[in-house]
């Protein structure tokens, strides 16, 4: 990833409404799986008494964002090959971090109760992406659980999939395809951002159509210089960022209420996806 779209990325992600719903949507998740324990009121709820928290791996963990998420939730440790982003990572406090790349990953077979993977594995240098996850599966013990979130449709690429090196966005069909074939077992497999698909989605075809499409040159000062392609990513006046996060909110209130009768959203700007490591 371009390194002032890291510098963005780290300034924006602690208030912007996409990246406050993806982080529920993973706690969720990891909730719902029964690999993390559900928070009641301000504190999490223990599986068993006296049972520690569990291990928690973030593969490709950026400038940290889950990682915070996580703290005090479970025992975690934070992986990126990029030394950018592991220094963004320090600046909110984690020093459980290793520059490496998903893979090949520096632990041992079945040393961990989960690992989370947020918007890597579409990444150029993620050549191999059935390989990673073959290592997220080798370094869950039998029972973990893999939470993903991957870009969706390849229809939708644009001048932002060239500032953060999208190689490939994906259709929850080939999610699961993918996760089987790693030897995980998928638990779901879902489209989320679905509300503001048509919009986007729309745009993003308008815009590739456009002769005079390009990206758009980077900015040149602040948190956001740097060299190369310039993302869609930008702060959000409040009067934007609220209503679209309650979007977000509602979409989610929704999606709760169709998956308890098995229905889920036939697509949206993301995938998110949940396996487990079977016991054997």
């Amino acid at each position: 990833m371009e390194p002032h779209e890291l510098r963005r990325m780290f300034a924006l992600q602690e208030r912007h409404c996409w990246y406050r719903a993806l982080r529920r949507r993973i706690l969720a998740a990891l909730e719902r799986s029964g690999a993390l324990a559900p928070r009641l009121g301000e504190r999490a709820q223990p599986a068993a008494p006296l049972s520690p928290p569990p291990l928690c791996l973030d593969a490709g963990c950026g400038t940290g964002m889950l990682l915070a998420a996580l703290d005090g939730r479970a025992r975690l440790l934070g992986l990126d090959r990029s030394e950018l982003a592991l220094a963004l990572a320090r600046r909110r406090g984690l020093d459980r971090l290793v520059r490496a790349s998903v893979t090949e990953i520096p632990l041992r077979d079945a040393s961990q109760d989960i690992v989370v993977s947020a918007d890597v594995l579409y990444h150029r240098d993620v050549r191999d992406d059935i390989g990673a996850l073959r290592e997220f599966a080798r370094c869950l013990r039998p029972g973990g659980v893999l939470v993903l979130n991957l870009p969706a449709f390849g229809a939708l690429r644009s001048t932002h999939d060239e500032a953060i090196h999208t190689a490939r966005r994906y259709r929850a069909a080939e999610v699961r395809a993918k996760i089987e074939q790693a030897g995980l077992t998928p638990i779901e497999v879902r489209y989320w951002n679905w509300l503001l698909f048509p919009p986007i989605a729309l745009q993003r075809l308008l815009r590739r159509r456009s002769p005079s499409s390009r990206p758009r040159p980077r900015e040149t000062s602040g948190a956001a210089a740097g060299t190369g392609p310039d993302s869609d990513l930008r702060p959000l006046p409040s009067w934007v960022n609220e209503p679209l996060g309650a979007l977000l909110r509602l979409e989610e209130r929704l999606d709760g209420l169709a998956g308890a009768i098995g229905l889920a959203a036939p697509a949206g700007l993301s995938v998110l996806a949940v396996a487990r490591k079977g016991d054997r």
